[in-house]
């Protein structure tokens, strides 16, 4: 399967149609009796450095939106540790779950204007990518996500921002509930429960992903659904990863992660130049991340259970291509500024944006 899709779809269609920008991504849920397991692909055209971070609770953080110096920034305390993937800095992570079981992911919304998000009104700013770790820090459910999306309007990115769409996210809770949230025209769009048939997200946005799926799932009930080659990437994406989603059953498809990690081989961007930075399956009821990178196809197990989540002790950060296998918990090493520039340094951003990531986690304050 991975072969005649991957190759003969993704290998020309990603190289002369999706930019070496944005955040061309996959993300789904599996059922696992009942037990959530999310999985997600970071695609990448280049090989940027990518670290695992371990996130503290107790920790003071405002908001800075350096598009809008006279916003009145919020400010929070972090109620809960976590546990993310980041290519942007300390602080802004694409990926993570925390200590509750609550994970979250953004993803470009490819084809999607930058002036879909609201234009600015009462409700303050935030970046998109930073509002990961806002969720992160604060809430344990989808309801308490969806609810916070409403009273915070996400910040439009710079004209020379590495992000030329906006984002929109998958989030899910560890009772198994799942959504997606964008903003359409201003306003925000969220699908769950029965509107969330398939819980799958990749970078188109998830009404005409669902409306694709079902067309070809109608025209080929009792057959494995055909993909065109002119249908794009992120429609053949979702359809791949909603069909084996869907079609998941613990007693005969074997073990929830291993099936996540075959999903996510399979809707890899380009397999073969190695698009997908990480690759990783969050399993929640049993407080574990497994995850394989683009230069280490070892699969590493990371414990949750096992971190010490209290500020007082320094953060803790592992390189997502450390040659290493197995159980990384014990890996990690102290974060440093040095990590951040190392992040940054390749990145589009202006200096002036460089320089307020790296310094930013300083501005942060231990309450306990």
């Amino acid at each position: 399967m991975k072969k005649h899709l991957s190759i003969i779809v993704f290998s020309i269609l990603c190289i002369c149609l999706v930019p070496v920008t944005g955040l061309p991504c996959t993300t789904f849920m599996l059922n696992n009796n009942g037990q959530p397991v999310y999985g997600k692909n970071s695609d990448w055209m280049e090989h940027i450095p990518g670290y695992v971070i371990i996130n503290k609770r107790g920790v003071a953080k405002i908001s800075v939106v350096l598009l809008e110096p006279a916003a009145i920034p919020i400010s929070w305390t972090s109620q809960f540790g976590s546990v993310t993937f980041n290519i942007f800095s300390r602080e802004r992570p694409q990926e993570g779950i925390n200590e509750a079981g609550l994970f979250i992911t953004i993803l470009g919304a490819e084809g999607i204007a930058n002036d879909e998000y609201p234009q600015p009104d009462s409700r303050p700013p935030m970046g998109d990518i930073q509002l990961v770790q806002y969720h992160l820090d604060n809430f344990s459910t989808v309801d308490e996500v969806i609810a916070s999306f409403q009273s915070i309007r996400p910040a439009k990115h710079a004209e020379d921002s590495p992000i030329p769409f906006p984002g929109q996210w998958l989030v899910g809770d560890s009772r198994g509930k799942c959504a997606t949230i964008e903003f359409l025209d201003g306003k925000l769009v969220c699908h769950t429960g029965w509107t969330l048939p398939v819980k799958v997200l990749s970078n188109s946005t998830y009404s005409p992903s669902l409306a694709y799926f079902r067309r070809l799932r109608l025209l080929n009930l009792f057959s494995p659904i055909p993909l065109p080659e002119d249908s794009g990437p992120a429609l053949n994406r979702f359809v791949i990863a909603g069909d084996m989603a869907k079609k998941y059953r613990p007693k005969r498809s074997g073990p929830a992660v291993d099936y996540a990690f075959q999903i996510l081989q399979d809707v890899e961007m380009n397999p073969a130049h190695d698009t997908a930075l990480w690759s990783a399956v969050y399993d929640s009821a049993n407080k574990q991340i497994h995850f394989r990178s683009w230069n280490n196809d070892q699969i590493r197990s990371i414990d949750l259970s096992a971190f010490d989540y209290s500020c007082t002790t320094p953060v803790k950060v592992l390189d997502t291509r450390a040659d290493l296998a197995g159980d990384v918990t014990n890996s990690f090493v102290d974060y440093t500024k040095e990590i951040d520039l190392e992040m940054l340094k390749n990145s589009a951003f202006s200096d002036e944006e460089k320089a307020y990531r790296a310094s930013y986690p300083d501005t942060t304050v231990c309450t306990e």
